[in-house]
């Protein structure tokens, strides 16, 4: 389990999927730019800009509902930090104008409630 504590550069909540900015902030990750969809892991903490918040990556990660075990999460398109399946990244997809997003897998589902964050590097996914 690998644990490592940032300073957050925006409000971020714990569960949400995020990356470290060129300055070193933390901040929400999304699926539609290259350098934001460079996923460190999982928040563990809710808290504001210029707080630290500490960070799960390659570990399990509880505090999640409704998943379904063995499928893969993936870092949405539509919204900064939600994790989604394959199904629910190709409809946020759909529902741009974009040509294209990232497809970055955060982890497998064990469990209804339990992710096995493991981060992936992003590939770049046209329509």
């Amino acid at each position: 389990m690998a644990i490592t504590s940032f300073i957050a550069g925006e409000a971020i909540t714990a569960g949400n999927a995020v990356y470290v900015n060129n300055s070193g902030f933390l901040y929400k990750a999304i699926a539609t730019n290259e350098q934001q969809t460079a996923v460190v892991g999982v928040s563990l903490d809710t808290t504001t800009r210029s707080n630290l918040v500490r960070v799960a990556s390659d570990c399990l990660y509880t505090p999640l509902n409704s998943l379904n075990p063995g499928d893969l999460q993936y870092l949405s398109v539509a919204t900064s930090g939600n994790i989604v399946t394959y199904s629910g990244w190709q409809t946020e997809l759909n529902a741009t104008t974009l040509s294209g997003a990232f497809l970055t897998s955060v982890g497998r589902a064990l469990t209804t409630t339990t992710i096995d964050v493991e981060v992936q590097k992003p590939i770049y996914v046209t329509r």
